[in-house]
């Protein structure tokens, strides 16, 4: 009994095999890629332009548009501002959001704190000093490195100098720019 059924099966393998070797042969007959100089693309890319410049060459662009924004109905140009106006109320949004971040005394890493709070449910600034509270990394100023640009010390270790304040000014502005 397994011979017969071995045998019915080589049949059909042999059935389908002809006709996918048909059906591959018809699929690779008229692929022949076609590969063009620079000056041929130049060549076919000038004679594109020139058709399509002929082609609307008496249409004034400024009329078109008008046509087109008096061709909407009145709800087209009422969900078209609606858009607009939900675009620009998130928006301003995102931007309340940043600045909770940044008045929240947060200088650096404010994305990843923007996009982890903004992530949870329920009011923001709450979920704001929750995630701050359970974080306390990213508030403590200890672990920032403080970087310094230039010194008012001379070599010799005497740190005086007649613009020791200046100096010392300098040195601070210089060292928050970066």
């Amino acid at each position: 009994m397994n011979e017969n059924e071995e045998t019915v099966e080589n049949e059909n393998v042999e059935g389908t095999g002809e006709v996918g070797t048909q059906a591959n042969e018809n699929k690779d007959e008229g692929k022949a890629e076609k590969t063009y100089t620079q000056e041929e693309y130049n060549a076919l890319d000038k004679k594109l332009k020139a058709k399509y410049e002929k082609k609307y060459e008496g249409i004034d662009i400024t009329k078109y548009k008008e046509w087109v924004e008096s061709q909407k109905t009145a709800e087209q140009r009422q969900a078209e501002k609606e858009a607009e106006y939900l675009k620009k109320d998130n928006r301003i949004s995102e931007l309340e959001k940043e600045n909770a971040v940044l008045k929240a005394g947060i200088k650096e890493d404010v994305d990843y704190v923007l996009f982890k709070v903004s992530r949870m449910e329920g009011d923001f600034n709450e979920n704001l000093a929750k995630f701050l509270k359970e974080n306390p990394k990213f508030t403590s100023s200890e672990n920032k490195v403080i970087k310094t640009v230039g010194t008012s010390a001379k070599l010799d270790g005497n740190s005086k100098t007649e613009n020791s304040t200046n100096q010392t000014m300098n040195d601070l502005i210089r060292s928050a720019r970066n």
